[in-house]
């Protein structure tokens, strides 16, 4: 886990003019008439600007807005903070199912010190409205990142209710995919953490990042980093109650975070969502001869003993080099007038191409990322000491 966002009410500041504007708290008979007729999610909204400190500090926002009744104003604070780098100062270290009464200890500390009185209870069942699960590996010498990220690549995660796009850049070490309420972020930690601001997947203060870096000599290393980002509070509540056996419209609080497994459970779906897709199967299956690769298919084909199954060995060899070379998006490009209309005849010959191809065993780079996320291993200053 890394950033998250959560809201909470029962507050207390202790200096109102470190909030621009000043936090100044009115009534429901405060409003004006127009003010009362607002249809806006909150009226005015107050950014927390104390002095600087060189101890993390989460973002502060406070925002004015009508209670559920709109008889009243009610005034919510949103923190948003980064976890381990609220407890360690860097996010290279992980944070445990077991770390929820030591977050909740330090982030008191760390608001109580800028003037902000928050209880534990308050903060342990505040609102949680985005939350980023996260994963570090530590790829081995002899597996690049670049080759990872080239072929993750070639996966394609497009649903009919999302609008998916790819951003693969800076030299061929940042793969975003992104959707309308949850992205995947797949980038190298080490070379995030050296880059300028600006560049960086990562905006937050990268001085400790870079102390622990150097301090176990990972300057010369590769750490796979995936973030799984629930972006709204619908796609919080559906990934985490289905995750905890809960009701879609259960609150998440931001308690239920550190609940045993969870952390581990919703990357592991989101990774397997993204490479048990058919289509992704074969995008991401190991380096074969090709005749090796035809002479598999057309065995599976043969087992079956149904009708055309020589055609649906020869059309699924097709599509399995075309995914491979070139990816599951182009191709489904590339075929997009045929059948137009009828897009699920493509994805059901990608269907039986899985099928076929089954038994061949992904790249060498994503089972290793596979077998990692499946160990969960929490890295540690322990874990740091024994790289090698």
């Amino acid at each position: 886990m890394d950033t998250v966002i959560i809201k909470l009410n029962g507050f207390k500041v202790q200096n109102i003019s470190l909030f621009l504007p000043e936090l100044t708290k009115r009534t429901f008979n405060n409003l004006s008439p127009t003010e009362k007729q607002s249809t806006r999610r909150y009226l005015r909204a107050f950014r927390f600007e104390p002095p600087y400190q060189d101890a993390y500090l989460p973002k502060i926002e406070v925002f004015e807005a009508f209670n559920a009744d709109r008889d009243a104003v009610v005034y919510t604070l949103q923190a948003t903070f980064s976890v381990p780098k609220l407890i360690y100062g860097n996010s290279v270290q992980e944070v445990g199912d077991g770390d929820l009464d030591k977050v909740i200890a330090v982030l008191r500390r760390a608001l109580l010190g800028a003037g902000i009185e928050i209880s534990s209870d308050a903060i342990a069942t505040a609102r949680v409205a985005q939350v980023d699960f996260c994963k570090n590996v530590i790829l081995p010498r002899d597996l690049r990142m670049q080759e990872v990220l080239t072929e993750l690549q070639r996966t394609d995660i497009s649903k009919a209710i999302d609008m998916t796009q790819k951003e693969y850049k800076y030299g061929g070490r940042t793969l975003h995919i992104y959707s309308q309420t949850v992205e995947r972020v797949f980038y190298d930690k080490v070379h995030d953490a050296t880059r300028p601001r600006g560049k960086r997947k990562d905006k937050g203060a990268m001085e400790r990042e870079r102390e622990v870096i150097d301090l176990y000599g990972l300057q010369d290393r590769e750490i796979f980093r995936y973030e799984y980002r629930l972006k709204k509070s619908q796609g919080v509540k559906q990934k985490i109650n289905v995750a905890l056996g809960r009701p879609y419209l259960t609150t998440v609080l931001f308690k239920d975070l550190f609940e045993p497994a969870l952390c581990k459970t919703i990357l592991l779906q989101s990774w397997h969502d993204l490479i048990q897709r058919p289509e992704n199967q074969l995008a991401l299956l190991g380096p074969r001869d090709d005749l090796a690769l035809l002479h598999h298919i057309v065995q599976g084909a043969h087992k079956q003993s149904t009708a055309h199954s020589m055609n649906r060995a020869l059309t699924s060899y097709g599509l399995t080099r075309a995914i491979r070379d070139h990816g599951a998006k182009e191709v489904r490009k590339a075929a997009a007038g045929w059948n137009a209309n009828h897009g699920e005849r493509l994805t059901k010959k990608m269907q039986v191409a899985a099928a076929l191809t089954e038994g061949l065993p992904y790249s060498n780079g994503i089972a290793f990322i596979a077998a990692a996320l499946e160990q969960f291993e929490c890295i540690t200053r322990s874990t740091l000491e024994n790289v090698v």
